[in-house]
């Protein structure tokens, strides 16, 4: 029977905004995803999926009309076949690429630098780069389909990757990402070179990272790179020592002590800015709620 408890949500965003909510529930299956439309339908809730919260920012300090939903251990499992590997919905995306690419996978090393579900990355169509992106990879997903309430698997084509989209993020109160499948190629039996190859691509990662709470890229990129926009209007944008651009990553956001309302008022700020500067529309990566 699904449980739904009220929960403290301020460490489900990787950038420590604080919230909290009155209705949070793990799901482990497809009955517990009926139970949990059954009771958004009779409460009249909306509902959101969190996954590792690296690009989750919660705007409000109280929600009483969302119910949160994550999904729990009983899809944090991963299978490795001859030619492709099934990954729940909640497993780890770092995890399962150190896993893939101890066994001689090189094309899963970028899955190392993405601190995500696979839910999640599959969702965004998380990547690092040209060729490096989910659906370079990714053979199908079996999903939940909350509109017919029933099982689905869509293969790459029918789940219409774009850069950092799917169909899934298309349509985000229909359907719940249960396991992923990906494809298995060019198996390497040098994997102490490739575990090397792996822990230099995460170090280089880290050592170009800002330091603190944030969710990574702020803004999606459009004709140049994000940063260079912000870079162009951040003169302009009020000193605050509790949230601010980072001056070594210009599209990071670094949380000292904000909350989610002045994040997202920075968000805008920075919006507006570019808009007026460019005449760009920069669209944000991160899911505001």
């Amino acid at each position: 029977m699904l449980k739904i408890i009220e929960k403290d949500l301020t460490k489900e965003s990787t950038i420590r905004t604080p919230a909290s909510t009155k209705y949070f529930a793990f799901i482990n299956s497809d009955n517990d995803i009926k139970e949990a439309v059954s009771f958004i339908e009779k409460n009249n809730l909306k509902f959101k999926i969190l996954g590792n919260g690296s690009n989750i920012l919660f705007s409000k300090k109280y929600y009483d009309d969302i119910l949160f939903l994550k999904l729990g251990n009983d899809l944090k499992n991963i299978n490795i076949h001859d030619d492709y590997v099934e990954i729940g919905g909640s497993y780890s995306l770092i995890q399962a690429g150190r896993r893939l690419v101890s066994q001689g996978y090189s094309d899963f090393i970028f899955f190392n630098l993405i601190p995500a579900t696979i839910g999640g990355a599959v969702r965004q169509n998380a990547g690092t780069g040209k060729g490096k992106e989910i659906k370079d990879v990714c053979i199908s997903c079996k999903l939940f389909d909350i509109k017919n309430m029933n099982l689905i698997e869509l293969s790459n084509e029918l789940l219409q990757f774009k850069y950092r989209h799917s169909i899934i993020k298309d349509y985000p109160e229909r359907y719940i990402v249960l396991s992923a499948k990906f494809k298995l190629e060019k198996k390497l039996d040098d994997t102490d070179r490739l575990i090397s190859e792996m822990k230099n691509r995460v170090k280089e990662k880290i050592d170009r990272e800002p330091k603190g709470y944030c969710f990574g890229s702020t803004f999606m990129n459009n004709k140049m790179s994000a940063w260079q926009y912000i870079d162009g209007i951040i003169d302009k944008l009020p000193n605050n020592d509790k949230v601010y651009f980072s001056k070594k990553h210009k599209n990071w956001i670094i949380n000292n002590n904000a909350d989610g309302m002045e994040v997202k008022e920075l968000i805008t700020r920075a919006q507006l800015l570019i808009k007026d500067k460019f005449g760009i529309d920069l669209k944000e990566e991160v899911d505001i709620i």
